[in-house]
């Protein structure tokens, strides 16, 4: 059996995205995502990205070299990357969190942009409770 691993990126925009270019780029990404089984959720803030992907390993090597070459962002970076035994998004082609929604102020960092090494790492500590209440709003 192929190996599970989860990646977590963070990059900037070239240049900031609307609300309509955000969806744009969710429904290319679910494109890709549904054929090549991946899961995962984008976060996007103030021109700022933050990914989780999940999916075979192969797989998502085939993609980190896609985003590497993606001109929509800049500044690419892995923060980290692990293998896994079950996925946190194992239901989303790829979802998305909009944090200017007040439901999300739970969660650390929120009110911030995904620079402060801190702030990412917050982020990551809470992805289970991310992933369970984000699904949970979207039932």
């Amino acid at each position: 059996m192929m190996k599970l691993r989860r990646i977590i990126y963070t990059s900037k925009a070239t240049k900031e995205l609307s609300k309509r270019n955000l969806l744009d780029l969710l429904h290319e990404a679910r494109a890709f995502n549904k054929m090549d089984n991946i899961t995962g959720v984008l976060i996007y803030k103030q021109g700022c990205f933050l990914q989780v992907l999940e999916g075979k390993t192969k797989v998502i090597d085939n993609l980190i070299e896609r985003l590497i070459r993606d001109s929509r962002h800049k500044n690419f970076k892995i923060i980290q990357d692990n293998f896994i035994k079950n996925r946190l998004f194992k239901d989303w082609k790829m979802g998305c969190a909009d944090f200017d929604d007040p439901t999300l102020i739970f969660i650390p960092g929120i009110s911030t942009d995904f620079s402060g090494l801190k702030v990412i790492n917050e982020l990551i500590i809470h992805l289970p409770e991310i992933a369970i209440f984000l699904q949970d709003k979207t039932h």
